[in-house]
């Protein structure tokens, strides 16, 4: 039922009230940051937070945050609990991946697919309009599976014997992090 109920724009931490930046794009970058394995994790929580909070943006104002261990990890634990939409199971996996972990999306090589099934389902331009955060995951999770998008991700989920899904599957499949195809193209230059 938290999709019914008007949508934060506000935190409290420690009795007092935050504005929030609650841009989809804005979440997506630190979910990017997150993934990042060239990161540290300190830099991440970072990024996150001057990121989410306005009132932490400016070195100082962080900096003033990092002195209060209470109200940080309130604020970590409001940033993590956005993140999730709300709810404690949010990322776990939906079905579709049969348990499977497994990335079968991304907002840097999927942006042109992303951006096309909202404007071809929802009339969406997601250069120009103002989407919460909530709004834009619940729209992903719902798209058809008519969309180049949704046909693509079931293509890297693919398990079958089908041989010309299976080439599909290979065609589409995300890249590795660089650090992981570095190490790949390390041990392939060995064996050669």
């Amino acid at each position: 039922m938290i999709m019914f109920n008007k949508l934060p724009y506000f935190v409290i931490l420690q009795g007092k009230k935050y504005k929030i930046n609650v841009d989809f794009r804005n979440i997506i970058s630190f979910e990017q940051k997150l993934q990042d394995k060239s990161i540290e994790d300190s830099k991440k929580i970072e990024y996150g937070l001057r990121c989410f909070y306005p009132a932490f943006f400016y070195e100082e104002n962080y900096y003033n945050l990092l002195k209060q261990p209470q109200l940080y990890k309130e604020a970590c634990n409001k940033l993590i609990w956005f993140y999730k939409c709300g709810r404690e199971d949010y990322h776990k996996t939906n079905g579709k991946s049969k348990g499977s972990s497994k990335q079968i999306y991304s907002y840097e090589y999927d942006d042109e697919y992303i951006w096309s099934a909202f404007y071809e389902v929802y009339g969406i331009d997601l250069t120009t309009d103002k989407l919460h955060w909530w709004k834009f995951k619940a729209i992903l999770k719902s798209l058809p599976d008519t969309t180049e998008f949704m046909k693509i991700q079931s293509y890297r989920v693919y398990e079958g014997k089908d041989e010309n899904i299976k080439n599909l599957k290979e065609y589409w499949e995300l890249p590795k992090p660089v650090t992981e195809q570095q190490r790949l193209d390390k041990i392939y230059e060995i064996l050669k």
